[in-house]
């Protein structure tokens, strides 16, 4: 008897562990005249689409799976506006039943036997029932503050700071009561570092201010927890930082991106995200300079190792692009080349002894470089006295010789240094990662690769700019 017991437990317990095992998430859609949702999870900045569910009955729709389901932010997207609904999917918390009304989506969802999901609409119940005194109360204060009533306005302020107060100690209270639970990692990630009271004038304080906080900014996010990745708070914290908090300097960029990088290390599959999410960001940045941070990413993660995902012939290219892109990146010196006049006398870029050096590489048959053309001969008769235009003619081939320095004359280049390389023993599209024209280098007087990439008609602008932080710097000297 005893053995028949045990084998009895076991088999029951057996079948309440299958039973649990996967999904099963029940959703009841009233007032909904479709036969089918699809449900989308979070990734990042991205939504992908789960599963697409199907009823018989327009009504009752079943989510189920007995594969492993990612901890995270899902969706429910409704026919026919894509309209959707938010749910969360947690650590021992993937069984469970939501209902919802298609004719008041923001206030009709409810949730039976899903704890994450109950606390985490008791949350936003709470700010909700908040929001509109709040609103009326930052109304009020702008109407005073416009009325000069300094004394009613300073009141209301009081009471809007005791409102936040109420809402951090509700926070606080939360996660400390839910630890664990992917509610209370959303809702510290959320919060903001608390600041300290700092000594000093106001320009001193607010420097203390934006230092603590740009230090500070990542505390309440765990980068170690596998879930963050699943929800669609992290994307806007990382991008927000890099974008707006950290001062917008390539080297000063790929400084913090090391510092963020580092703290996903233990966590896998958010370290390649954001590794792969950095490298094409970048890659494709418009930003003059910015490539220095691509570069950057390149030669201290994907050159030396870590990004082990990446197959042997892409990483062949990535490698190439960033060596070809290092020695034209802004503060390098600009590689010296030799090309030829039209009657083959050689002339080199550092021959010039001017202040400033344009080099302005272009095709006889590009449309772009013709429209811009006009903008660069007017820039040269405005700033020659300390600029040396180079026109530097792509083409390669003796045959496009004569077309070449037809098309020289016919943009009235003559009273600049025109160049062409039609053996292309000089290999400057290579040296210059030529891969469209019209391309532009501004060097400055050592030779040094100072601004590049803008267009023609904003080189006027730019070489003031320059010449004036060029005076700026000869004056502190």
């Amino acid at each position: 008897m005893k053995i028949w017991t045990s084998i009895l437990l076991f088999v029951l317990l057996s079948f309440g562990l299958q039973a649990q095992a996967g999904y099963d998430i029940k959703i009841k859609a009233k007032n909904y005249d479709f036969d089918t949702l699809v449900i989308g999870y979070k990734f990042g900045k991205q939504q992908y689409i789960k599963d697409t569910l199907v009823s018989s009955n327009k009504q009752d729709f079943h989510f189920t799976g007995q594969d492993t389901l990612k901890d995270g932010m899902y969706i429910i997207v409704l026919k026919p506006k894509n309209d959707f609904l938010e749910f969360l999917v947690d650590k021992g918390d993937h069984h469970f039943s939501m209902t919802f009304d298609n004719k008041d989506l923001a206030n009709s969802l409810t949730f039976k036997n899903s704890k994450s999901n109950k606390i985490f609409k008791d949350y936003t119940n709470f700010l909700k029932g908040l929001r509109p005194r709040a609103e009326k109360l930052r109304a009020d204060i702008k109407l005073q503050d416009s009325l000069g009533n300094t004394k009613a306005k300073d009141k209301l302020s009081e009471e809007l700071n005791g409102m936040d107060k109420e809402v951090k100690a509700y926070q606080n209270k939360f996660i400390t009561k839910n630890a664990g639970t992917l509610p209370a990692l959303i809702v510290k990630a959320l919060k903001e570092p608390d600041m300290p009271k700092f000594e000093g004038n106001k320009k001193e304080v607010q420097e203390k201010q934006y230092y603590y906080f740009r230090n500070h900014f990542f505390d309440n996010l765990d980068l170690n927890d596998p879930r963050i990745l699943y929800t669609n708070l992290l994307d806007r914290k990382v991008k927000y930082y890099i974008n707006k908090v950290v001062p917008q300097h390539p080297d000063t960029i790929s400084a913090e991106l090391d510092k963020l990088l580092r703290k996903m290390e233990t966590n896998e599959e958010l370290y390649k995200y954001y590794l792969i999410d950095f490298l094409n960001e970048y890659a494709a940045s418009k930003i003059v300079g910015f490539d220095a941070i691509y570069v950057h990413l390149v030669k201290n993660y994907y050159e030396k190792g870590k990004a082990p995902w990446v197959n042997e012939e892409s990483m062949a290219k990535i490698v190439r692009d960033a060596n070809l892109l290092y020695p034209v990146l802004i503060g390098k010196k600009a590689p010296n080349i030799t090309l030829y006049e039209k009657d083959g006398t050689p002339r080199s870029v550092y021959d010039v002894d001017k202040d400033f050096t344009i080099l302005f590489f272009w095709a006889p048959d590009c449309g772009h470089c013709k429209k811009s053309a006009p903008f660069l001969v007017k820039f040269n008769n405005q700033f020659k006295d300390r600029v040396s235009v180079i026109t530097i003619a792509n083409d390669i081939g003796k045959e496009k010789e004569e077309k070449t320095w037809k098309a020289v004359e016919e943009h009235e280049f003559n009273d600049m240094i025109n160049l062409a390389d039609f053996k292309y023993t000089s290999r400057f599209k290579t040296k210059y990662n030529i891969k469209s024209t019209p391309t532009i280098y501004i060097l400055n007087k050592d030779k040094e690769i100072i601004m590049k990439r803008i267009p023609a008609k904003d080189l006027p602008e730019v070489m003031e700019e320059l010449i004036r932080l060029d005076k700026k710097k000869r004056e502190k000297k």
